[in-house]
């Protein structure tokens, strides 16, 4: 009769199957690894698309948001004048205020990437048609744009 206390061996791993199955389990652990660092350098590269786009749509909000201010200044201000005021040639001091304004934007500068703004006639007598463009350039080196146009006048 056997003693229940000491376990019953059906196989005996004593002669060199125990450095068998290390290896196997060393090689289960390097291939797992290797798994991991595939899936974790994917989630890298999807957090840095992420950051990537939320900071270029961050640029596109603040330049339609500087092209907003400006339509809304240009409404307060007298529709005849506003050609002389934002011609960028004559640096019409409405256009310097929004040179200055879109400077806070990459790749902005006096000579690069200025904004532009057309005026041209309204539908009506006394307003105007007004186009404002923001450029800028993101780190990346792509070249953006945002317009907003608008009828300026009583």
């Amino acid at each position: 009769m056997r003693d229940r206390s000491s376990p019953l061996l059906l196989h005996d791993n004593r002669q060199g199957g125990g450095a068998q199955q290390r290896g196997v389990f060393v090689m289960e652990a390097l291939v797992a690894l290797v798994v991991v660092s595939i899936a974790v350098a994917g989630l890298f590269a999807l957090m840095a698309n992420v950051l990537r786009a939320s900071g270029e749509s961050l640029l596109r909000a603040e330049a339609t948001e500087l092209a907003a201010a400006a339509l809304a200044r240009m409404n307060a201000e007298n529709p005849a004048t506003l050609a002389e005021r934002y011609d960028a040639l004559a640096s019409g001091p409405g256009f310097v205020a929004l040179l200055a304004a879109a400077r806070r934007l990459p790749g902005v500068t006096d000579t690069a990437n200025r904004p532009m703004v057309a005026i041209g006639p309204g539908p009506s007598s006394g307003t105007r048609s007004v186009v404002v463009t923001i450029g800028w350039q993101t780190p990346s080196g792509g070249g953006h744009r945002a317009s907003m146009s608008g009828v300026v006048g009583p």
